[in-house]
């Protein structure tokens, strides 16, 4: 009975796989900008506008090991920015939401 090579040393090549469609269509995207969460921690929180019209901020945050990105609603960000106090967070928030509306860019 033969046995197999199997492991990092085995040369076989690898077949191509057919890349699935994304299941979320391309936004455009806007702008982005710094979010102070704790001290040196400031992610990048950017903002797209879908197709559709509606708007969306993707933020990657750490988890324990790894970043997992999050879409956040634009109400969620005003929010943070007027609980922490952060009068200028705010202004670059309707600055970004402003320029989606107008269908410009930064």
């Amino acid at each position: 009975m033969e046995t197999e090579e199997v492991g990092p040393n085995r040369e076989e090549p690898v077949l191509r796989q057919p890349v699935p469609e994304r299941a979320v269509p391309v936004g455009r995207w806007i702008g982005a900008l710094r979010l102070p969460i704790a001290g040196p921690y400031r992610p990048w929180a950017r903002l797209y506008c879908l197709p559709d019209g509606l708007l969306t901020w993707r933020v990657r945050l750490w988890e324990v090991d790894r970043a997992i990105v999050r879409c956040v609603e634009t109400e969620v960000l005003r929010t943070f920015a007027r609980v922490n106090r952060l009068p200028v967070l705010l202004d670059e928030i309707e600055t970004l939401v402003r320029w989606a509306g107008a269908g410009a860019g930064p």
